[in-house]
């Protein structure tokens, strides 16, 4: 008796926690989260002293899935939401970085713009060089140490054309057993020949230089057929004056021999005399060259 009694009382029991189950799941879905745990602890009230153990229990397993699936659902959204919306803004601020390092290239230039202006101070100092390279040899009315080179080339220039027959060179002929040839037209008279060399000689200078290379041969200059020249290098040449006076002056010459001939420089003195307003050289071209 005393073993169905203790089963009915179980029963009741078990009765008693479906009802509560149902009432709990019934406010679950009504009530807030919040008022769900009262509604659990109520029907708990009602059940027999006898029965404490299925009570306590039933709170705990019961009402946890309820509970689960409520809470999730309200603070996931809400979580989501806010870090979509900090997550928005902060692409922009990106942007907001990239203007900043374009203007570091910006200030980049201000640089070179410092170094450019000293550049252009060196060729100032080298203007005197390049004015006086500017002037014609022909028409050099000051003479120095660094216009006496330009002339010395000019004269060379000449002297060398000259001396090789011109351009083109006349036909050969034979006269007293050797080969002869003449000059070209531009050049082909003594005339001709001493208008072109006082270009940068003297008239005396240049008239030695055509007595001694050249005959007249039927009112035309000719020459021997053969050409002439010298492997100094006068465009590397340095003058240093010897002697000066207002009309004449001599320069002492420093010419290099190509570095591959291993040859010492050679000295050469030129002599300069001022004719009319402009300088030439008084020495003969065959002397210098």
């Amino acid at each position: 008796m005393k073993i169905n009694t203790k089963l009915s009382a179980l029963c009741i029991a078990a009765t008693l926690m479906s009802v509560a189950q149902a009432a709990a799941a019934a406010s679950a879905v009504t009530a807030p989260a919040k008022a769900t745990q009262p509604s659990v602890a109520s029907p708990a009230a009602s059940v027999p002293a006898q029965v404490p153990a299925p009570v306590a229990s039933a709170p705990a397993t019961t009402p946890a899935p309820a509970q689960a699936p409520s809470v999730p659902a309200t603070s996931t959204p809400a979580a989501a939401a806010g870090s979509a919306k900090a997550a928005t803004p902060a692409a922009p601020s990106a942007p907001a970085q990239r203007p900043s390092t374009s203007v570091a290239p910006a200030a980049a230039p201000s640089v070179p713009s410092t170094v450019k202006p000293s550049k252009p101070q060196q060729p100032s100092t080298s203007a005197p060089a390049a004015a006086a390279s500017s002037v014609k040899p022909t028409q050099l009315d000051k003479l120095n140490h660094e216009s006496a080179v330009p002339l010395v080339l000019e004269a060379q220039s000449r002297y060398q054309y000259a001396i090789s027959g011109g351009s083109p060179v006349g036909e050969a002929f034979q006269l007293n057993g050797k080969s002869y040839r003449y000059l070209s037209e531009d050049i082909g008279t003594k005339t001709k020949l001493i208008n072109y060399l006082t270009q940068a000689y003297t008239k005396q200078a240049s008239e030695q230089f055509v007595g001694k290379f050249f005959v007249e041969v039927n009112g035309r200059l000719a020459q021997l057929n053969a050409d002439g020249g010298n492997l100094l290098e006068f465009s590397r040449a340095t003058a240093k004056m010897v002697t000066m006076t207002p009309v004449k002056r001599s320069y002492l010459l420093t010419v290099p021999y190509p570095a591959e001939t291993k040859q010492a420089n050679a000295k050469i003195t030129v002599n300069f005399e001022k004719v009319g307003s402009y300088w030439r050289i008084s020495s003969a071209p065959h002397v210098i060259f």
